[in-house]
């Protein structure tokens, strides 16, 4: 695994996703990845490599410069193993199959919420609404003209059926 693999990171879509509250926090989190990618690609992909025969020319001491040049060609530093990406695309797909639940959760809420805003402006307007027209299309709400009430029209205070229940 090597540096090119990293995933670029389009920062001007996230920033149209971002919500206003969090742009400080996404700026401070680009920042900071900037930074680490810039002292990453600062430093060379392999390590320099070693003129091993400068060395023997220089040091004296006999076989110590192939002692070093044996012990430095075998060390081996391990690329960290990559244990979460596979977790990452798992959760990455649930979120996707949740937003897309959501979104056809919405999209039918949208749908109901339009059918009731042509529901309501095919209806006569109130102020040229009279009250027989109301009970019509209201009567659970309307004044009922077979059991008359008295201003405010609230059953508590009218003597209707249902206060002389609760008492």
């Amino acid at each position: 695994m090597s540096r090119r693999t990293i995933k670029t990171i389009n920062w001007a879509a996230l920033a149209e996703r971002c919500v206003d509250s969090e742009k400080n926090a996404l700026a401070a989190f680009k920042a900071k990845s900037d930074q680490y990618l810039r002292r990453m690609t600062a430093n060379p992909e392999s390590p320099p490599k070693i003129d091993w025969a400068y060395y023997r020319k220089t040091i004296t001491t006999p076989g110590l410069v192939d002692k070093f040049q044996k012990e430095y060609e075998a060390l081996s530093i391990p690329f960290p193993a990559d244990k979460y990406t596979t977790d990452i695309d798992a959760e990455e797909k649930i979120a996707l199959q949740e937003v897309d639940k959501f979104v056809q959760t919405a999209d039918q809420e949208i749908e109901k919420m339009r059918k009731e805003v042509a529901r309501v402006q095919s209806l006569l307007p109130f102020d040229l609404m009279t009250i027989e027209d109301y009970y019509i299309m209201y009567p659970e709400n309307a004044i009922d003209p077979e059991k008359p009430t008295v201003y405010p029209h609230d059953l508590s205070d009218n003597g209707s059926e249902e206060t002389e229940k609760s008492h």
